[in-house]
Order: structure tokens, then sequence, then C-alpha cells
């Protein structure tokens, strides 16, 4: 932080970075159709001056991005992981095995709501949206494809469906998270949220239906028998390719780390890449680190299969670190601070308190990028907001959540947004849309404030008998 006896950055100087980063955003994204990563890194630059002219010493920034960066390193290695488990399960027939699965028993109709339903359910077992994303939504795309979905609504079904179950999830790192900041008993934060993502997914489940239906009579049906027929061409199906899937989610259930979990589906794939479908040590080397890469003669298969890898990866990780290099500084330097407690004005009724810590942590998730800080940041600064108005901290948990961890995947530039590219090859801007349950969670929990519906609220000002853990 800043020298104590300077004042803190004023918000002239903390809106500056904000600015210069929106601008290159707006011209890098939406102008030129490029990559955000340059303006990402010239707003931590920016933001990087601002707070040296401002008397922060080059220290306390270096600190500043090196913390930020420091605390996600799980995440980039999970990223990575992931990258490899794709190439390696779409290699050894795992994916091409459930797509097969797919084409035989869902039909276009039933499909997105089904995929919601089953992307909810793996996520809620594993606490992971990536690992979801990462397996079944790779094999959902696919399926797609097949049946002659639209991909957007797929992937828009998939992330809805697997941030849900991350959030109802107790095995969710963000779930823990974001209830620990705030000394919240962690099951009290999971019912207190059922409120508002329960209704969300209901609606989501309809309109996913309506859409499905619309789809198909519209003839947006595709032959599915040649998928079916390029996946028994080119893959040796077999019931020992189920193994790899259920060791995983045995591990999940056992509470076993993520990390651990994908490493053994990871090994597992690669023997049955091996062992059934004849690949050799080199090109299960290869496929790891470049992704899978097949030629049948058909480019719709082979942009389908194609895909996965280290390499697939790298530009999530490098994104992660310039976006986050930003948020650290803005950070450390008290900018992010001058710029939020400038909000806290806004705050004199629950409906206004809670519309406005969706919108700060919609703003600390496009600015820095970082879903945590999206919800550490808000909390500690509106904290003593919640306890004045008598309400209890649970209430400021569920919003953390609808405006911080939730509308992470519809940020093109964010990690989720850029991870779920990587992985569905659909883009945060074309699916966005369509994640009906990210967005509608947020929509509900304005309305239940404003409505004063489940705002549990404090007999005192003293603490909560939940928060003292």
């Amino acid at each position: 932080m800043f020298p104590e006896k300077q004042p803190g950055p004023s918000l002239l100087f903390s809106l500056i970075p904000v600015l210069v980063t929106g601008l290159a955003l707006w011209i890098s994204v939406f102008r030129a159709d490029a990559q955000p990563h340059f303006a990402l890194f010239l707003g931590a630059t920016v933001a990087g001056l601002c707070a040296y002219a401002q008397g922060c010493s080059w220290e306390t920034i270096r600190e500043g991005y090196k913390h930020s960066i420091c605390r996600t390193i799980s995440a980039l290695l999970i990223l990575l992981i992931i990258g490899m488990l794709i190439g390696v399960w779409i290699a050894s027939g795992i994916v091409p095995a459930m797509m097969y699965l797919g084409f035989e028993f869902l039909s276009a109709r039933w499909f997105l709501p089904l995929i919601l339903l089953f992307c909810s359910a793996m996520s809620l077992i594993s606490g992971s949206s990536w690992t979801t994303i990462g397996t079944m939504g790779v094999a959902a795309i696919g399926i797609s494809e097949g049946l002659g979905g639209p991909p957007a609504m797929t992937a828009g079904a998939v992330v809805s469906g697997s941030f849900f179950g991350d959030k109802i999830s107790p095995m969710s790192d963000s779930t823990n998270l974001t209830s620990s900041v705030l000394g919240v008993n962690l099951f009290d934060h999971i019912r207190h949220m059922l409120y508002t993502t329960v209704p969300a997914l209901l609606i989501s489940l309809i309109l996913f239906a309506v859409m499905g239906f619309a789809a198909s009579g519209n003839g947006a049906v595709s032959d599915v028998s040649l998928y079916s027929e390029g996946i028994q061409q080119h893959f040796n199906l077999s019931l020992w390719l189920a193994i790899p899937p259920m060791v995983v989610m045995t591990l999940i259930v056992l509470k076993i780390p993520a990390i651990p979990c994908l490493i053994a589906g990871l090994l597992l794939g690669g023997g049955a890449y091996i062992v059934l479908q004849g690949g050799t040590l080199g090109g299960l080397l290869e496929t790891i680190h470049q992704g899978f890469g097949i030629d049948t003669g058909d480019a719709r298969l082979d942009a389908l299969f194609s895909r996965g890898g280290m390499e697939s990866m790298y530009d999530v990780v490098a994104l992660a670190l310039v976006s986050l290099a930003l948020g650290g500084i803005m950070d450390r330097s008290g900018m992010l601070h001058t710029i939020v407690l400038k909000l806290s004005r806004f705050v004199r009724s629950a409906g206004n308190l809670t519309v406005t810590v969706l919108a700060t942590s919609v703003f600390v998730n496009i600015f820095s990028a970082n879903q945590y800080l999206a919800v550490i940041l808000p909390g500690q600064m509106y904290e003593e907001c919640y306890r004045n108005l008598r309400l209890k901290l649970k209430n400021l948990t569920r919003t953390l959540e609808a405006g911080g961890t939730l509308t992470a995947p519809l940020i093109p530039w964010n990690s989720s947004g850029v991870f779920v590219y990587s992985a569905l090859g659909v883009s945060a801007l074309q699916y966005a849309p369509y994640a009906l349950l990210c967005w509608l969670t947020a929509i509900i929990a304005a309305l239940f404030a404003y409505g004063k519906i489940t705002m549990e609220h404090c007999e005192s000002l003293q603490p909560e008998p939940e928060d003292q853990q």
C-alpha cells in the first residue's frame, strides 16, 4: 500500500487505468477482432505508472502482481492439465464413445435441458466447473454438432450447468472462499444461495427446452449417422473406455483434490490410447503437448476431434498472467479500493446495496479478470454496510457469488471465458446470451433484495453467531 503519511490514490488516477484498459479492449476485441492480451498488458503498464506517480514504490507494484499471480498458480496448473486431458481423452476414444452414446440415446429436442442437468450433476459432485466443461462439455459440443444444434446454445447450457453445480457444491474452491472471506458457515451460505440459483435453474430449463424444440422444428437436425459411422471407423469403442471416467468420478466422490483426480484421468486415458487404440508412446506424448489431430477426409469430423493439448491452454495462461498483473497492481496500490469506496454512497437500502455489490463484483471481474478478487474485495468493502443495515452476511456472500463467480465466464478476457473458448471452441461473446443461469441469478438476487424476499436480518449489530467459527 501507499506510505502511511501519503494519501491514497485519487479517484482520477484510479480511473485512468480503467479508461485506458476499457478503450484498448474495445479497440482490440470489438473493432479489430484481435486478442485482448496486449490491451490488458497496456492497462497493467498504465496502472503501474499511475501508482508510481502517486508515490507507490516499485517494490509495492511488483508485490502487487506477484501476489495476485501466486494465488492462482494451482488454477493455472489445472488449466494445463485439462488441456492435456482433453487431447488424450479424445485420442483414447473416451470422448468419442460419449458422443456415440449421445447420438444413440439423446434427441435434438431434449438435448439442451438434459445437458444442463448432466453438467449440473457432474459439477455438483466434482465441485469444479472447469473439470466438467473440459470433459462432459467437450463431448456435449460434439453431440450437438451431430444433432445439428447451434454450438453457442450448447456451450451456454454447459456453462450454466457447470457453474450452477459448482456454486452449490461444498467441494467448490470458490464457494468455500466466498463463505470463509466473511466467516459465514459454508452450508448456511449454500442453502441461502438456493433461493436464487434454483429459480434461475428452473427458468433456464424451461427456456432451453423451448429453444431445443424451436431449433429442431426449424429443421436444424443433421444426419447423425455420418458422425456415428466416423466414430466407429476411426476409434475402437469398448466398455473398457468407461474405466477412466468412472475412476475420476470415484476419486471426486472420495474428495480427492482436483489435480490428483485429473492426473489419474490423464494416465488412465493414456493407457487406453496405447492399449485400445493401438497408439504409441511417442504419439501419446505428442498428443499431450500439441493435442489430438485426425484426418478423416471430412472437414466436419476433423474439426470435431482435433483439439486439446497443453499448447491449447497457452493463450489462457498468458491472458491470466497479464490480467492478474493488472488486477494485482490496482489492488495493492489502492486504486480498486478508491473506486469501490466511491460506490458506497448508493447503499442506503437493501436493494441499492445489493445492486451496488453486484455492479462492483462485475467491475472488478472485468478489470482484474480474477473471480477470486471479485469476491474478496467487495466482500471486505461492503461488510460494514450490511451490518449497519442489520442484514445477515450470508445475504452478502450470496450476492458476491451472483456478481463475482457466476459472471466470470461471460467476460471474453476473463480466464474462465478464455478457458471455455479453448475447451469448447465457442467464444464468450457467442455463448453469453445463452448462459442463462449466469446472468439470471444476478437479476433474481437484485429483485429479491428490492422485494425484501429471503433477505434475512440480524436482531442487533453484534456479529452473527454463524460468523464465529
